[in-house]
């Protein structure tokens, strides 16, 4: 028996493929790859920051918590002379471990003849790292000094 036209055959065979070929440029899986390709990075760096500014945010709570609670405390104590290194354990006290670390308490009373009559200044600075990248290049290094200052009268 004879083949009935193989090159017919060849040639349908070839248009098929054609047509499938056709039919994957045309479709659309391939742009949402690309437009996820160029998304993702983007939306990385959103993650990071929203990480690293909540944790820094944290931390500066944290240091204005702790500045309040050390003017309260040296606002109410009476051992004026040692008013500093109390209230400095006072601050370490109520620290988290956040910014406990790192933590350094100045204090400072307005009037240092008779503390009773004046305002009492306490001022606290904390030390805390940064955890990704995107903090590291917008504040140029990986930790962040954080300050926090209550003044508070004294009696």
């Amino acid at each position: 028996m004879r083949k009935k036209h193989p090159q017919k055959a060849q040639h349908l065979l070839k248009q098929e493929r054609v047509a499938k070929l056709k039919d994957f440029i045309k479709s659309e899986d391939g742009q949402a790859v690309v437009e996820f390709a160029i998304i993702a990075p983007i939306l990385l760096l959103i993650l990071c920051a929203i990480i690293d500014f909540g944790w820094i945010f944290s931390a500066q709570i944290a240091t204005n918590n702790c500045a309040r609670e050390g003017a309260r405390f040296a606002s109410t104590s009476t051992d004026y002379a040692n008013a500093s290194y109390n209230t400095s354990l006072k601050v370490k006290s109520v620290a988290n471990d956040l910014i406990k670390q790192n933590l350094s308490t100045e204090v400072r009373f307005t009037n240092t003849q008779a503390p009773r009559n004046g305002d009492v200044t306490v001022n606290v600075t904390s030390e805390v790292k940064t955890l990704t990248i995107v903090a590291n290049t917008v504040f140029g290094g990986s930790t962040m000094n954080l300050t926090s200052s209550v003044t508070m009268k004294v009696g």
